[in-house]
């Protein structure tokens, strides 16, 4: 048979037909969940665990939206409130995603799609940073790859340190948000302030003391790229797990405590499209910068409310 237009069109046309109503089901679950990880930031090559984010959420959403969840501030609802330390306490972004960017240009491998802009970077980027860097072509299996990777990463964002000129601090509205936890400790002597970081601590402590807010701070734990033991740890210390919150800034935040059954979890979004981004791990709570924490309002609650609009 001659090929045409036509015939093309007749052949299309009958493996529709073929179609059952199962394919045609797989197909929009398909789609609803590439929509998802979409609007979960995924980038370079998609992994595994991408798949496995969307379909967690694709499988709790509903029962999410009719979770009753406290409302209020942070200190009458939780016993211990636990902090990431850049993104959510120190701005330290555009020399943390423009040395990714710069890093992912030496390092990364060839014809893998990369992220062209340090925001795309910032809307993409997860922990622990070796599965980010999985996406992008770098392996990092042992540690001897890890250990010469994180130190070409710290020379790379020492350097763009140096060129930008403009040093990381922290955020504006912290030293309020502190001194309120502080006051609070006075009607509430449970109530306890802790740092989990990836980063080094030398670092983390050097920018507290520098800052005066060391002593804010109950506990301080770093270089913990899953955070999920040590906030386990508190949680045994507490025995009530419902009083635990995670104040993040990145999904595997959120994803860490949410391992542990009744810790809560606070998304630091500080822009619509991070805002997007983190709803997608269902959160607890979803605040536009730190102070959101003394007024906290139900994500699922505001989830239920959109889906009856």
């Amino acid at each position: 048979m001659e090929f045409s237009p036509s015939n093309a069109e007749t052949t299309v046309e009958q493996s529709r037909s073929k179609l059952t109503a199962q394919d045609l089901q797989d197909r929009e679950d398909f789609l609803y969940l590439l929509s998802i990880m979409e609007k979960q930031g995924v980038a370079g090559i998609t992994q595994p665990l991408d798949y496995e984010d969307a379909l967690t959420y694709k499988n709790r959403v509903d029962a999410f939206r009719k979770r009753e969840t406290l409302e209020g501030s942070v200190v009458t609802i939780f016993n211990d409130v636990i902090f990431d330390f850049d993104g959510v306490l120190y701005d330290s972004t555009y020399s943390v995603y423009r040395a990714v960017e710069l890093t992912l240009e030496r390092k990364g491998g060839r014809n893998i799609p990369q992220p062209s802009t340090v925001e795309e970077i910032a809307n993409s980027y997860q922990a622990p940073f070796q599965n980010y860097y999985k996406r992008f072509g770098i392996s990092l299996k042992t540690p001897e790859e890890i250990a010469s990777f994180r130190d070409t990463y710290r020379e790379v964002q020492a350097r763009v340190n140096s060129e930008h000129h403009t040093p990381s601090t922290f955020y504006p509205e912290v030293k309020t948000v502190l001194d309120k936890l502080k006051e609070a400790k006075k009607e509430n002597p449970k109530l306890k302030i802790h740092i989990i970081s990836a980063g080094s601590d030398k670092q983390v402590k050097t920018h507290l003391v520098e800052a005066g807010i060391l002593d804010d701070f109950d506990e301080i734990h770093t270089e913990y790229n899953d955070k999920t033991a040590m906030i386990k740890s508190i949680v045994d210390k507490n025995e009530e797990a419902d009083k635990v919150v995670m104040v993040g800034d990145l999904p595997s935040d959120i994803k860490d405590a949410q391992k542990i059954e009744g810790v809560k979890t606070i998304a630091v979004a500080r822009g619509d499209t991070e805002r997007q981004r983190l709803g997608m791990y269902l959160p607890d709570y979803i605040v536009a910068d730190l102070e959101g924490i003394l007024s906290l309002k139900s994500y699922s609650k505001e989830l239920r409310e959109k889906s009856t609009e």
